[in-house]
């Protein structure tokens, strides 16, 4: 193996041959990576357990089960437009001493999370000083009320007992820019739904969760965006209290047409799940006679509200007095969103030169990466273009070689026992 010749981590999938190109987040149990697809280009999110599991606990996650099974049937009503990304299956590869790892492929979701966005421009979900140079699009808020809702509302009503996210923070709420028919990626995101790890049938894990808990989340994030444009003495009270919907000046925020008919919208939803809870004593939690509120009115009229802060195909907004898109302080939101998604979108494969050794440690401005298999080194065959394995030794981390020639192995086939300790968990 040449120093000269250029490498990259490979993994193999169903047939399928994909090379690591960056890490795309993690959690307590699984490290996500943007992995390009060999041959087509593809990305994709690979996600893989960080730990290797015993057999006893490598089972099908109920996150699997609910999406193969429910998530991607059809929803029942035209309104109902979820967006949960696109689940392409998973395996369970032998590790040693008996154990396995966990590894799934998903749709790329390229604009990162509502999380992302507010710690990004304001760094802090308690402290969000208002600043009059800055400006949150209240289409923005209301396209992810409209988007957010519709996929709750499919989660519902797909199976005859409603399905519960249970996990609904802005962490799990995900922006994509799709590709427009120019092959650019449009100016506004889709708001996916994602990460089902927790989600179930009934109401929750405790007597505090509510048939509306997921809604309250989104309600609660939607409060945060609302804020961010506003000052203290114009905000939403974070306790939930609304102003009697015939208060003349409830919502009113002067010289701000746009952001008038969002916080409007969003007092008139705190009231009827307010009501919905009145109605039904949502402080008795499980009883079965308690489903969550029916979403259709609350998506159609955050879609309303969205269509009236869109600009028409001349470029002009509709005849509302809701323009904000002509303002800088939107434009320069809009354009770092996007820019991030260009980044995410057009990600290359990690390359590597040198010493063998040195491949096994790669380097990212100076910081090393640390990167969960189990993967092959792979080169660029000259015969056909592609990237190959260079042999059939694999690794599951920079400098740790494990194996014996054999390669990924499905759980399928009967695993060998491997003598040695398991490797301590690294961070990255």
């Amino acid at each position: 193996m040449s120093d000269s010749s250029t490498r990259a981590y490979l993994f193999k999938f169903r047939g399928s041959d994909y090379v690591f190109c960056r890490t795309a987040g993690h959690g307590a149990e699984a490290q996500a990576q943007v992995v390009q697809k060999v041959g087509t280009g593809e990305l994709l999110i690979r996600k893989v357990s960080k730990n290797r599991l015993d057999r006893s606990k490598c089972i099908e996650p109920n996150e699997f089960h609910l999406i193969e099974e429910y998530l991607s049937k059809p929803p029942r009503s035209p309104d109902i437009r979820p967006l949960i990304p696109k689940f392409y299956g998973h395996e369970k590869i032998h590790s040693k001493n008996g154990k396995f790892h966990l590894v799934s492929y998903w749709q790329l979701i390229n604009g990162g999370s509502v999380k992302d966005l507010i710690l990004t421009k304001y760094n802090s979900f308690k402290h969000t000083k208002f600043n009059p140079d800055k400006r949150f699009p209240a289409r923005i808020i209301a396209r992810m009320l409209h988007q957010v809702f519709s996929s709750l509302q499919h989660l519902y009503t797909v199976y005859k007992k409603p399905i519960f996210h249970k996990d609904l923070h802005p962490g799990n709420i995900w922006m994509d820019f799709p590709p427009s028919s120019d092959g650019e990626l449009n100016d506004i995101p889709d708001f996916y739904l994602g990460d089902f790890g927790y989600a179930g049938w009934d109401f929750g894990f405790d007597t505090n969760h509510t048939a509306t808990r997921d809604i309250d989340k989104v309600m609660e994030w939607a409060r945060l965006m609302i804020c961010i444009n506003l000052p203290e003495d114009q905000r939403p009270p974070r306790d939930g209290a609304v102003p009697y919907p015939d208060d003349p000046h409830r919502g009113t925020i002067p010289g701000d047409a746009p952001m008038t008919a969002m916080l409007s919208l969003y007092y008139d939803f705190c009231h009827e799940l307010s009501q919905f809870k009145d109605q039904t004593g949502w402080h008795i939690i499980r009883k079965p006679s308690c489903p969550p509120p029916d979403l259709t009115s609350f998506i159609r009229r955050a879609e309303a509200l969205e269509n009236e802060l869109t600009p028409s195909l001349t470029g002009q907004v509709l005849m509302t007095g809701l323009n904000e898109f002509n303002d800088p302080r939107v434009q320069k939101v809009m354009h770092d969103m996007k820019e991030n998604a260009i980044r995410m979108a057009r990600a290359q494969p990690l390359t590597m030169h040198g010493t063998y050794e040195k491949c096994l440690t790669p380097m990212v401005r100076n910081f090393p990466i640390k990167v969960h298999g189990p993967f092959y080194l792979a080169e660029i065959r000259a015969a056909t273009g592609r990237w190959e394995a260079i042999d059939d030794v694999t690794y599951h981390r920079p400098g740790k070689t494990r194996g014996s020639g054999r390669g990924l192995r499905a759980i399928s086939e009967s695993p060998d026992e491997e003598g040695g300790e398991t490797d301590s968990e690294p961070d990255f």
